[in-house]
């Protein structure tokens, strides 16, 4: 299904769309910000928690988060819960952008990169790979459409 959306999205960035720095690809100026987007949503999920974060960087309506082994969760009040609501984080998500594809009308794109999962009590971490779809929306914010999470396979 990564393959798919991405393949997708490149489609929209347009044929002839060339990469201009290491991972920005299509409408550059879109892509940096969603690079910044992606950042700043990483950033707040590290001071607020995940589910603040969550609620506020996904579309409120719209926002449909997958993962977790369960049904996607659609919208703000569903995503927070899905993300633990107001219960305190009982680990650290981190992440960071490797490549971002941005439509050539500059209001969409996908960002893929890696995630850690680390307890705040001892244990062990996991990590994995994850793409979000993101809209820019009519006040030129851009917002999380679709977040989708997998972990690496156990070794």
């Amino acid at each position: 299904m990564r393959t798919w959306l991405i393949s997708g999205f490149l489609a929209l960035a347009g044929a002839n769309a060339q990469a201009a720095g290491p991972g920005l690809h299509g409408n550059l100026e879109a892509a940096r910000a969603i690079v910044k987007a992606d950042g700043d949503f990483a950033a707040q999920a590290a001071r607020d928690g995940t589910a603040k974060a969550f609620a506020n960087w996904m579309d409120a309506v719209d926002g449909t988060i997958y993962g977790g082994g369960s049904e996607p969760a659609i919208g703000r009040d569903a995503i927070y819960r899905k993300m633990g609501g107001d219960s305190p984080d009982a680990n650290v998500l981190a992440w960071h952008p490797l490549e971002v594809f941005a439509a050539k009308a500059g209001d969409m794109g996908v960002s893929r990169g890696r995630w850690t999962l680390t307890p705040k009590a001892a244990g062990k971490s996991i990590a994995g790979s994850y793409v979000t779809v993101w809209r820019r929306n009519a006040k030129g914010e851009w917002k999380g459409l679709i977040d989708i999470g997998n972990a690496d396979p156990a070794h």
